[in-house]
């Protein structure tokens, strides 16, 4: 039996992201007409896409579902030719900062989701997920962040895929082949990449493509989008095909279906495992120890960095805080008869007041929940990866 995957981070920011709904509509054509029996959707943010993509695909895909989390939506969706049995959502403990408004992703409710899809009786769980973007590769503010996603991710396919016959995790990683965010995914939760899997592959890069109109020429190529897999015992899985799933354009037009690539997998699934190659294993097993201790190791260096800088803010913060005191018990002392007569001074009181609570809130709340879940991630990593 054969299975196709398609997956695509359709770029759908509202207001930012250019020829959005004419990139829908195209879209909802592409996957109705085509042959594809699982689409995997990112950045699908605004509701009357989705919406629209549901009513125009429906005669296709009679099973859909909208992963609905956090302020914005998590912006993934599942699309089904086959049955949606059983479906389930995890949250990411971090996922950016509240004061990172043009970044963005703290409103997404960003996470990794999975439906449990009957195909012809096997059970093949699949996963969708879009990981924190980095948008400055030379000062990595959010690494640690996507550490900690990917291993949330990993676990979380590890934990609940004992059950299915295959395993698909398709979405953003956001993280290159050689980046410790894709290696946790794909060694922690003992995935093999289709793009390796596929002797056929014709998969170079999924963002910045030299073809795409959307590539900004200072950004180099980069694979970020993937499809990854892993199967049961019981069954014979192998790649087919791994390939770009749509053109360079839509069709009339001259851009993009998105700024980022499409790609599409095609899976041949069997319960006969006598022409198995018993000598291929998805991740040798020495291997494998050997590669989670490095990215143990990796990881909790990462970790203690981020602390230590953490640390380092927090008395700066704390520094700040008390000099905004000090004004502001200044202030208060002075005669009420100088605020009725200078609005200025007013202000600044009130400003200042604004800022000092400001401050403490950030540095007492969403640092400390960046502290404590790191220190919970090393203790989990330290013991999973043992």
């Amino acid at each position: 039996m054969k299975l196709s995957v398609f997956t695509l981070n359709i770029w759908g920011l509202r207001l930012v992201s250019e020829n959005r709904t004419e990139r829908v509509k195209a879209l909802a054509n592409r996957l109705r007409n085509g042959e594809y029996d699982i689409v995997c959707l990112q950045e699908l943010w605004c509701e009357n896409d989705w919406r629209y993509l549901k009513e125009y695909c429906k005669t296709k895909f009679k099973y859909i579902h909208y992963f609905n989390s956090g302020m914005l939506g998590s912006g993934m969706c599942i699309m089904s030719c086959y049955p949606i049995i059983d479906i389930h959502y995890h949250s990411f403990i971090l996922n950016g900062y509240l004061h990172m408004v043009m970044h963005g992703d703290w409103f997404g409710g960003k996470g990794v989701g999975l439906c449990r899809i009957d195909v012809q009786g096997f059970v093949v769980d699949v996963y969708t997920t879009h990981l924190h973007a980095c948008y400055n590769p030379s000062n990595d503010k959010y690494i640690i962040h996507r550490v900690i996603q990917a291993f949330e991710t990993a676990n979380f396919i590890r934990i609940t895929s004992n059950s299915s016959d295959l395993a698909i995790l398709a979405g953003d990683i956001n993280s290159d082949p050689n980046d410790i965010c894709y290696k946790l995914i794909s060694f922690g939760a003992n995935m093999k990449d289709c793009y390796l899997a596929c002797p056929s592959n014709s998969v170079k890069c999924t963002f910045s493509h030299p073809q795409n109109s959307y590539r900004n020429p200072s950004e180099g190529e980069s694979r970020i989008d993937y499809i990854l897999y892993k199967f049961n015992k019981k069954n014979s899985v192998s790649v087919k095909e791994h390939r770009y799933a749509l053109p360079s354009r839509v069709p009339g037009q001259n851009f993009s279906y998105s700024d980022h690539e499409s790609i599409e997998a095609v899976f041949e699934i069997t319960a006969n495992k006598d022409n198995f190659d018993k000598d291929i294993k998805i991740n040798d097993n020495l291997l494998r120890k050997i590669e989670l201790q490095k990215l143990k190791n990796d990881s909790l260096q990462i970790c203690n960095e981020n602390l230590v800088i953490n640390q380092i803010i927090s008395i700066r913060h704390f520094i700040l805080f008390l000099i905004l005191l000090i004004f502001i018990y200044w202030q208060s002392i002075l005669p009420l008869s100088l605020y009725m007569n200078n609005h200025y001074l007013l202000t600044t009181f009130i400003i200042m007041i604004l800022l000092a609570t400001i401050v403490l809130i950030y540095s007492l709340v969403t640092k400390s929940i960046e502290r404590n879940c790191v220190q919970g991630f090393c203790q989990q990593i330290e013991i999973i990866f043992s």
